[in-house]
């Protein structure tokens, strides 16, 4: 299979599947062996259930840095306690951190790929040490960025991986940067809502996903030409010699099909069918045995047929959005998300005034931090590791929280992995999703 093939990149992605975690060690004492032995929704989701003092946070913060590696991923990985973490991935591909004791600090990181996804890249791999020493000073920055072994490994690491996005419990806290803001802000409502979260600047990502979903159908054109081409080509062709009364209704079961597939597409503006509604008025109106019927077929067929393939196309960008308006919506109440590719994402009150994201309480905020999230990595694939999901979500929402997240990841096949102490959160999986610590 050449890597030029459209079926070698869904290859290649599909290998970056994670199979197994196993981290050994954690706070010195605990092993967690989470398994994805399945490519479909019910092998992508894994939940970690422990009491507290067990290291959850610090197992799913491992792993994050693990698979995003950075000076500073790196840098963080020293402070955290465990042994050793093994990720695979389907492609047979590993990463593998390991030190002598929990505590040590120093480690060694080593990477290793096969020529499943890179047959033309693939290396032996590649291994990196890591020492606390390493990081101090002015200059360590420098000083990494100079390490080949580092670059080296940074590289194939991306190659075998779709990366990780972490959502801690901290999630809409302000950060440092958001309290200089306010300090710096004379406007209330702005120093306010700064300080609550990034829940304006999430959905602005997810916009601009969702209008590029869109805009990339739209943008390629038909191997055979236009719509114009088509119609001149018919035209030079010659009539059809169909009757009057059979390019009628040839012509009208075409747009009754059109309207079919295309309404719900104009809902969020994807495509107007104004223009056939017309058409199709004028041809009811039409005598049954009007001469230019046979003609007018000619002209429109293409017309109609290139539409039906725009709305075909444009089904996969239409499911991205539906899911995730849909999803977003079954939990809010007297308040709705809306989606046109005019206006972008708007949040709407029963007054139908435009609210401000960062206006809504917690648990909203937390619930779309999420299902965005859950939205956005289906771009790459990352494995998303959620910190306690339930943080401000009501009994009900927590028992439904688990399906929306899948659903809103399914179009990447993301994988997901989060802790939790919910019962109502772990009560929506089987058993085998459910991962338990070991004590060594």
């Amino acid at each position: 299979m050449s890597s030029d093939d459209p079926r070698f990149a869904k290859t290649m992605v599909n290998q970056q599947f994670i199979t197994h975690i196993r981290a050994e060690g954690v706070l010195g004492t605990f092993t967690y062996d989470v398994e994805f032995p399945e490519e479909n929704d019910e092998g992508r989701i894994r939940a970690v259930y422990a009491p507290n003092g067990r290291g959850k946070t610090n197992f799913l913060r491992a792993v994050a840095q693990a698979l995003t590696p950075s000076i500073d991923s790196l840098q963080s990985l020293v402070e955290i306690p465990f042994a050793s973490i093994k990720i695979s991935f389907l492609s047979g591909g590993t990463i593998v951190l390991s030190r002598d004791e929990a505590f040590a600090g120093s480690f060694t990181a080593e990477v290793k790929e096969t020529a499943v996804t890179h047959p033309m890249e693939a290396s032996d791999g590649a291994r990196i040490s890591v020492d606390p020493q390493d990081f101090a000073g002015r200059l360590f920055r420098r000083a990494w960025e100079s390490r080949l072994d580092f670059h080296e490994y940074v590289e194939i690491c991306q190659r075998i991986t779709g990366g990780c996005v972490f959502i801690g419990e901290d999630r809409l806290s302000p950060t440092l940067d958001d309290m200089r803001e306010a300090q710096r802000s004379e406007n209330m409502y702005s120093r306010r809502h700064r300080s609550a979260g990034t829940v304006s600047d999430l959905l602005a990502s997810a916009e601009r996903m969702l209008n590029q979903s869109a805009l990339a159908t739209i943008s390629n054109e038909r191997r055979d030409g236009g719509v114009y081409s088509a119609i001149t080509r018919t035209t030079l062709a010659g009539s059809l010699k169909l009757k009057t009364s059979d390019a009628r209704d040839a012509l009208e079961a075409k747009i009754e099909v059109l309207l079919q597939l295309g309404q719900p597409l104009e809902r969020y503006g994807l495509i107007s069918l104004s223009e056939v509604r017309s058409i199709a008025a004028q041809l009811h109106s039409a005598r049954t045995n009007a001469r230019p019927l046979p003609t007018l077929h000619q002209v429109l067929a293409p017309f109609l047929d290139s539409l039906v393939e725009q709305v075909n196309a444009l089904q996969p960008a239409y499911d991205l959005i539906h899911t995730f308006v849909t999803e977003v919506n079954r939990f809010l109440d007297r308040k709705e998300l809306r989606f046109t590719a005019a206006l972008g994402i708007e949040l709407v009150g029963l007054d139908r005034s435009v609210l401000h994201a960062d206006s809504l309480s917690s648990g909203e905020r937390h619930l779309i931090y999420l299902l965005t999230h859950a939205l956005l990595v289906n771009r790459t694939r990352a494995l998303l590791i959620i910190d306690e999901p339930e943080i401000s979500l009501g009994i009900e929402w927590q028992r439904d929280i688990c399906a929306a997240l899948l659903r809103c990841s399914s179009f990447g096949q993301s994988q997901v992995i989060f802790a939790s102490h919910s019962v109502q959160v772990l009560a929506g999986l089987p058993e085998h999703e459910i991962v338990q610590p070991t004590e060594d």
